[in-house]
């Protein structure tokens, strides 16, 4: 993990985001750099004080602008495209959003929800649409890349987690986003859900390697999958946890205490489950390493789990509502493999994983733009884009074919056919 200087650690302390007692395989959420100085005095004509203080004050201006350049500087900049996926159990046509590295000089591009551009004066596009510093639909820099697949959560969109998707476009990776067709009813559960989501997800990762432009570019083996909320269901699944409607059944009908999850979607959602019938097997072994973020663990028994072999980590928010961490992340981490990464977000919500949403778009967000009080997501996500850049870094070697297993962690206190468009 990278250290935290200057603003970014004093952010940080403010909103209890930082590690205590870190031990084992425990990775905090955050941590902060101290710099200390060790004087000697000795012989020789000693500078006025002033000449000392001013030295003292441009040494240090040196050191916080050399930490800032080293941590915050990005590899390269990062262009941005859009291209159309279609979904092989409805046909239905998805857009997919694509970021990677490119030596094109970036510019501001504000675009919707549906990744349409917004054509209204910067000053106005800024307060209702996304904005991002790319380099809209420029070629790719040289080199070899790593994939990875956001999967974003129900009722969700390609642009949820942008930030983190420019983070690791700026750091080597394709980063495709899809936003998983929901149906004629907006729907959130059902076949589209269990059975959809994980095939997009196969088809998502398909169309880049087919793509002319950056297929040439993505090294096979270093295939990876970020979800959050129902984008961690899809993530398991996709890794082979085999989902079961009747776990979550059972779940609901065991835990009545969890009823906001139990009661997501009304009784259309509720319906939808029970008619799934049995969900075939969609493990993509082209996937090899995974980040869960508030994941949805219900349809999926502690077996069905255990059959996930690829490295995993997990981040789980102590504030989480819809997907309580002792009837999700908990009982997935046991489930895994003991090297699985756990993070708790102390003080996060459900919704915090996601970019924050602009001025005006958080007042039609409602409870997605809103965190428990107190807490700050911007200074959360400063900190974790790192360390998700770090695991995929670390997991997604070059050369490296084989999923290994490994010692379980205490939970630490302190995410068809293509065509362009």
């Amino acid at each position: 993990m990278a250290d935290i200087t200057g603003s970014r650690s004093a952010r940080a302390k403010r909103t209890g985001l930082t590690a205590e007692g870190l031990t084992g395989k425990v990775i905090a959420v955050a941590h902060s750099a101290a710099v200390t100085r060790k004087t000697k005095t000795g012989g020789g004509v000693r500078p006025p004080a002033i000449v000392t203080h001013l030295m003292g004050l441009m040494s240090l201006a040196m050191l916080l602008g050399l930490a800032f350049t080293t941590e915050a500087a990005p590899s390269s900049n990062v262009a941005y495209r859009r291209i159309d996926v279609q979904d092989t159990v409805t046909g239905e046509w998805f857009p997919v959003a694509l970021w990677y590295p490119t030596r094109a000089a970036p510019a501001p591009l504000f675009l919707t929800g549906s990744l349409s551009v917004c054509r209204l004066p910067a000053m106005l596009c800024r307060l209702v649409t996304f904005e991002m510093q790319v380099a809209n639909n420029a070629p790719p820099a040289d080199g070899m890349f790593g994939l990875i697949v956001i999967s974003h959560g129900a009722g969700g969109f390609s642009l949820n987690h942008r930030d983190l998707a420019m983070a690791l476009a700026s750091h080597g990776y394709v980063v495709a986003a899809p936003t998983h067709p929901r149906g004629k009813g907006n729907d959130i559960s059902g076949v589209g859900v269990w059975i959809g989501r994980p095939k997009q997800v196969s088809r998502v990762i398909d169309a880049v390697l087919e793509d002319t432009v950056l297929g040439p570019h993505v090294q096979r083996e270093r295939i990876g999958v970020v979800g959050h909320s129902n984008g961690g269901f899809t993530a398991l699944a996709v890794t082979g946890a085999k989902p079961s409607p009747r776990a979550i059944i059972g779940h609901c009908q065991q835990h009545p205490d969890d009823a906001k999850f139990c009661s997501y979607g009304g009784s259309a959602a509720r319906e939808a489950t029970q008619k799934v019938g049995a969900i075939p097997d969609a493990r993509d072994p082209r996937v090899r390493a995974i980040v869960l973020m508030a994941p949805n663990v219900a349809p999926f028994t502690g077996e069905a789990l255990a059959q996930v072999a690829v490295p995993v980590r997990v981040y789980g928010a102590e504030g989480d509502d819809l997907t309580l961490v002792r009837y999700h992340a908990e009982p997935l981490v046991k489930a895994l493999p003991p090297q699985t990464e756990y993070v708790l977000v102390k003080g996060a919500g459900h919704f915090s994983f996601m970019t924050s949403f602009p001025r005006v778009l958080k007042i039609v967000a409602g409870e997605a733009a809103r965190d428990p009080e107190g807490f700050d997501r911007d200074a959360m996500h400063e900190v974790m884009n790192p360390e998700v850049v770090s695991f995929f870094d670390r997991k997604l070697r070059a050369g490296e074919s084989t999923p290994h297993k490994g010692a379980q962690p205490t939970p630490s206190r302190g995410s068809g056919d293509a065509k362009g468009g």
